[in-house]
């Protein structure tokens, strides 16, 4: 086996053909061609991640809005059924629906002071509903509905009414299970 070394001799011996003086301007012209090639890859990258930026906010944007909830008031029935609850209402002492469905969660809570108590719940489980479903405000949602369970007498805990909410029925549920505990002890 040769060494290396051994090899430098015999390519001393070749004759190599000289090489041409490159035309003038050469070098430039290949610097500015190779400058304007990178900096346009350069160019296109940043472009691609500014559009990418921009994908991902329209698409944050779009995911608001068409993830947000719809219109929380309760849908307006026929006009015939509409008077029959009205005048079941009032003839019970409850305030018509008609005004119940126009006041803001703050305005229940407000009136809430002065009414007997099965409208006081009927209020409390109304400003809960539109504090979760309207305004998403999970927080006073759970304080209108702590108060309709302090409000309920114990018996109807254990029932579930078809239009109690998530929040509400998973109260109902635990303060039944707890007042159950109790009465076991």
């Amino acid at each position: 086996m040769s060494d290396a070394s051994d090899a430098e001799p015999l390519l001393e011996g070749i004759n190599w053909p000289s090489r041409p003086a490159p035309p003038d301007g050469l070098r430039a012209e290949v610097l500015t061609k190779t400058t304007r090639l990178v900096r346009r890859r350069a160019q296109r990258r940043r472009w691609g991640v500014v559009a990418g930026w921009g994908l991902a906010y329209a698409a944050g944007i779009a995911t608001a809005w068409f993830g947000r909830p719809g219109d929380s008031r309760p849908a307006v029935s026929d006009p015939p059924e509409a008077a029959t609850q009205v005048a079941a209402n009032v003839a019970a002492g409850e305030a018509p629906l008609e005004n119940l469905a126009l006041l803001s969660p703050n305005e229940l809570r407000r009136r809430v002071a002065g009414a007997p108590r099965p409208q006081q719940i009927r209020l409390l489980r109304l400003a809960g509903d539109r504090y979760l479903f309207g305004t998403a405000d999970v927080e006073s949602a759970l304080d209108c509905y702590r108060q309709v369970i302090e409000l309920t007498p114990p018996a109807d805990l254990a029932k579930r009414q078809p239009d109690d909410s998530w929040l509400l029925a998973e109260l109902k549920s635990s303060a039944a299970d707890s007042s159950a505990r109790l009465a076991a002890e």
